[in-house]
């Protein structure tokens, strides 16, 4: 069984209005935690999202909207936690079905936005925002200005087993 996600917040798709409707999320300061765990970061002090909800036809949802985070990482050369805030465009479309009827009708385009299945007439936008924040994380974190000092290579012992080649590079 899947567990619960650390910020659900579902939409129920009878009660969009026809012409849409602007919607605003926000994580707990409990659900900003639990979301920095499953995340593998080290803290998720802010997290919402502001998105707009237009009914398609045919049960399909566009969303489109902006997520705004502020976390902190650890540089990957330094490793010192920094803060930094990102400002992530959301575009997807909410399709009735499940993930198998999904997955047999998918022709990958890259052109395209990302559909997400829903069944029983309800989405998880929360989820879906805490998604697509995790595919705009760096995966190698560098706090600003950090640099990786290489020292220079060390000279080779002039018998050693590459002196042959110590002795070709330097004519």
């Amino acid at each position: 069984m899947t567990p619960a996600p650390e910020f659900s917040r579902l939409v129920e798709t009878a009660r969009l209005r026809a012409s849409g409707e602007a919607i605003e999320i926000a994580a707990s300061p409990a659900e900003c935690a639990a979301v920095a765990r499953r995340l593998g970061i080290e803290a998720l002090a802010v997290l919402r999202a502001r998105v707009q909800l237009v009914p398609a036809g045919g049960g399909v949802i566009d969303a489109e909207g902006v997520i705004h985070a502020r976390l902190t990482q650890v540089c990957v050369v330094s490793l010192d936690p920094f803060e930094q805030t990102l400002d992530v465009p959301l575009r997807l479309v909410f399709r009735p079905g499940s993930e198998a009827d999904l997955a047999a009708d998918q022709t990958v385009d890259p052109e395209t936005e990302d559909e997400v299945p829903y069944e029983g007439g309800r989405f998880d936008l929360g989820e879906s925002v805490v998604e697509t924040l995790a595919l705009a994380l760096d995966p190698w974190p560098r706090r600003p200005g950090a640099v990786l000092e290489v020292p220079p290579p060390a000279e080779a012992p002039a018998d050693g087993p590459f002196a042959a080649l110590a002795r070709r590079r330097k004519s």
